[in-house]
């Protein structure tokens, strides 16, 4: 665990003093070009820790003697992920080499989502690391793509442009599929909801919660098959409901904070996100498969959290602050490191501790 103690230390301590500022700062443009190595470092030298680590290192073995025509027969619906093994594979280099390849691609984009979008780029690396964004890539490789696509995306939903919107929806979508599930965002996030709407989405998501089970059996036919097929599977599992509080505390922050929030729009899909992340979080108290889709929505909390601290620091500027700026700070940063610890002690995506190609070389004797 020391490794990520360190890494979250030295990011956040460098990010306090160096990266206050985002525009036109050479510092933070330093700043999350070491952030960029440092994740990728540590996403890319470990081994057998992700639940899916074998799993995916089999699929490179396996596509990368596949001609390409068996590739699409065989994955019709997901293709890409599979199509890259094999593309990569020409260059004769192995596994390891991969992942530091698909490491570089997903955390060149986080990176950039905060350098773009983020008032407190240091706060987002901070909350990147404890609200289990690298964990997840980690584990899920190839919906840790399509969740980068979503970031891609992200300003075309912020700018209302369907079209761009659409078509890094979709190629996401051919990396993993649940991303296509989330193309009505674009729709809901920007949307202002009144009263009534919210009780009524409350209503539909509680009759949800309760006949969740033979609904699902009704629409299990017009699913993609691998959906399909949870049910009853290992994934149909349930997570207790300790799983859905800090999704509820985080709507319950924002929500609080959220005339701290500059423009009417950019309010909206941060509020609404919050929402909706919860209550995709409050159904994997029923199956934990179902956390896949809360991802994307959550992603938006990296841009939230800094624009709700940072106006803090603008107010105290001015002299007309009502909260003390680092009251306000500190208590974000309390919530990720409770975060953390919480997903740490529950061992979220198997990767905790942490385990590295050099620790498995040691563990061979000679």
């Amino acid at each position: 665990m020391a490794v990520y103690y360190v890494t979250i230390s030295m990011l956040t301590g460098a990010g306090y003093v160096l990266a206050q500022k985002k525009q036109g700062s050479k510092t933070t443009l330093c700043y999350l070009a070491a952030a960029f190595l440092s994740l990728t470092f540590l996403a890319s030298f470990r081994y057998a820790i992700g639940f899916d680590y074998f799993s995916y290192r089999d699929f490179y073995q396996r596509y990368s003697a596949m001609p390409f025509r068996d590739i699409l027969q065989s994955n019709r619906i997901e293709p890409l992920f599979f199509v890259l093994c094999r593309l990569f594979s020409l260059t004769g280099l192995p596994y390891p080499a991969f992942l530091l390849f698909i490491n570089v691609f997903l955390m060149s984009v986080s990176m950039l989502f905060v350098y773009r979008h983020s008032k407190l780029p240091w706060v987002s690396v901070y909350l990147y690391l404890t609200l289990q964004f690298l964990a997840y890539n980690m584990n899920l490789i190839r919906q840790s793509i399509a969740v980068a696509f979503f970031m891609l995306a992200y300003p075309y939903l912020k700018g209302r442009k369907l079209l761009p919107y659409t078509f890094l929806i979709i190629v996401g979508g051919l990396f993993h599929n649940s991303l296509l599930f989330i193309y009505p965002f674009y729709f809901l996030l920007p949307w202002k909801h009144s009263r009534r709407f919210v009780g009524g989405l409350l209503a539909l998501a509680g009759l949800g919660y309760i006949f969740f089970d033979p609904i699902f059996r009704m629409i299990a036919p017009a699913l993609p098959l691998k959906y399909a097929n949870y049910q009853g599977s290992y994934f149909w599992n349930s997570n207790g409901l300790e799983y859905a509080i800090l999704p509820a505390l985080y709507f319950l922050l924002v929500y609080y904070f959220r005339n701290r929030i500059g423009g009417t729009a950019q309010r909206a899909i941060y509020v609404n996100s919050a929402l909706y992340q919860f209550l995709i979080s409050l159904f994997i108290t029923k199956h934990f498969i179902l956390e896949r889709f809360a991802i994307y929505p959550f992603t938006l909390s990296l841009l939230a959290i800094p624009e709700i601290i940072d106006s803090y620091q603008l107010k105290k500027k001015t002299g007309t602050n009502t909260m003390d700026y680092h009251c306000v700070l500190f208590l974000f940063l309390l919530f990720g490191a409770v975060w953390f610890c919480f997903a740490a002690a529950k061992g979220y995506h198997r990767v905790y501790p942490y385990v590295s190609l050099l620790d498995r070389s040691l563990s061979i004797p000679n």
